[in-house]
């Protein structure tokens, strides 16, 4: 795990490869469907949905906190090796699920199904930066032509760039954007099999780019906290609920 553990330091991202059994990753994305298509085992309603059914099917599909919804998905972010996992990589004695995302990208390769450049952090003035990461499962295997995840290495280093937003689709405008106060960068894409892994600093910028291929490109994203994570003092009470284990599960703890 050395070897990852300073690849997430130094580059911001790593890849770790399959550490959750076949069957479990087949029933986790059996179940991601199932409350995409408003089923819910569990009696739960996720936290929001970014998608409905009847909507555009050549959008993103997101739905927050899809683990309340359905046991499997459940068993899968609390799966020991993975807390272990994460723990080992990230040089963490403590590791908490405190949000977690169904990504489902449809094929086709419509632009409403890219994700612009961002770093997590921006999203969250909630936390400080220290000690968070996300994980990205893969529920499918991910190849170049499926937009994968791909991630500027050492950009975990970077001050902010003002202008790049999730939610923007002209890519074309937010890289000129980014050269103009970075002209070389490194990209790594995260063509990764279905069951492995990528790990990512919470400053590291990302992207994906629209599904070319025949099939669906999914995912569970996984937020986690760790024991240097530090919440903003006197900021939002979304964070009260880290006190409530069975909406943000304790996967590892020292």
């Amino acid at each position: 795990m050395k070897s990852y553990r300073h690849e997430l330091i130094e580059n911001g991202v790593t890849l770790l490869p399959k550490i959750f059994s076949t069957s479990k990753v087949d029933m986790a994305r059996l179940a991601l469907w199932e409350v995409i298509q408003g089923d819910y085992e569990t009696g739960l309603e996720p936290e929001s949905r970014f998608w409905n059914v009847g909507d555009d099917l050549q959008k993103i599909i997101k739905i927050d906190k899809p683990h309340l919804c359905n046991s499997a998905l459940l068993r899968l972010i609390t799966d020991k090796s993975f807390g272990e996992h994460l723990s080992k990589v990230t040089n963490s004695k403590k590791i908490q699920v405190w949000h977690s995302q169904a990504v489902w990208k449809p094929p086709g390769g419509g632009e409403k199904g890219h994700a612009g450049w961002h770093r997590d952090a921006q999203y969250w003035p909630f936390w400080g930066t220290e000690g968070l990461f996300t994980a990205w499962i893969a529920l499918s295997d991910v190849k170049i032509e499926s937009g994968p995840v791909q991630f500027i290495i050492k950009s975990n280093s970077w001050d902010s760039v003002a202008g790049l937003d999730f939610f923007d689709n002209d890519i074309t405008k937010q890289e000129k954007i980014i050269k103009k106060s970075h002209k070389n960068i490194n990209i790594l894409y995260s063509n990764i099999k279905k069951g492995e892994i990528s790990i990512h600093d919470s400053l590291t910028y990302h992207s994906s780019g629209p599904n070319r291929s025949k099939k669906p490109r999914v995912g569970l994203v996984v937020h986690f906290c760790t024991d240097k994570s530090k919440r903003v003092k006197n900021s939002d009470e979304y964070l009260d609920q880290l006190g409530d284990y069975s909406k943000c599960p304790i996967i590892y703890n020292a």
